[in-house]
């Protein structure tokens, strides 16, 4: 049975990512309907920041109740981690790089000879699909002057791809905040082109992934 883990970090209400998420997750299902989700909404039910506590159990046994509840919270993020055949993350630009919701499940999942490789050449994770959507307020494409603000796809591609060895696509739409804050017609139409290119994006992406067998 395939296994999803869908990780949403938005806040927002209007939250285009997780809309696109959706349409993923809807599209997988209907590919494999006896698939297996796990789904974990990061606003809803927020991960601690890492405490003293928490980094101590990084490399050592816990001694407190303390260290053995934050190595638990480690234990059960990992394990949805390393079980899940593909993995499904959604977020918006917050301040020009990820949410804190985000960055809390990174800093809480990745551990060094668990997640993170210690050998780059034995990696638990490598070749399994991860999809990233992305949503920006703005527009920081390859041509635009402000493409070196975005500190949310490379420092994912980083984590994710190059490091963990996902086979990673990152699915952005762009303008997301047209509709709310400009009277530009021209402003309302790059970012309804830019949604409907990303939902189309999203829906074909969800498919191949479905197409991977799962793991034995």
């Amino acid at each position: 049975m395939a296994r999803l883990l869908h990780i949403d970090s938005s806040p927002s209400p209007y939250s285009v990512s997780r809309r696109l998420a959706g349409i993923f997750r809807e599209t997988w299902t209907k590919e494999l309907p006896d698939g297996d989700i796990t789904h974990r909404d990061l606003v809803a039910t927020p991960l601690p920041h890492l405490d003293a506590d928490g980094v101590h159990t990084l490399l050592n046994a816990p001694k407190t109740d303390a260290q053995r509840t934050a190595a638990a919270l480690h234990d059960e993020l990992v394990e949805e981690v390393l079980s899940a055949d593909a993995l499904l993350i959604s977020a918006p630009m917050h301040n020009w790089t990820i949410p804190s919701h985000l960055k809390a499940w990174l800093d809480q999942s990745l551990l060094m000879g668990r997640t993170l490789p210690f050998d780059p050449s034995v990696n638990p994770l490598a070749d399994r699909p991860a999809t990233v959507v992305l949503a920006y307020g703005g527009d920081y494409g390859p041509a635009s002057p402000d493409h070196a603000m975005d500190h949310c796809a490379p420092y994912l591609r980083t984590v994710l791809g190059q490091v963990l060895g996902y086979d990673l696509e990152i699915i952005t739409a762009s303008h997301t905040v047209a509709p709310f804050t400009s009277q530009d017609p021209a402003e309302h139409e790059k970012a309804a082109v830019s949604l409907r290119e990303a939902e189309s994006a999203v829906a074909e992406r969800a498919r191949t992934t479905a197409a991977v067998p799962a793991r034995a």
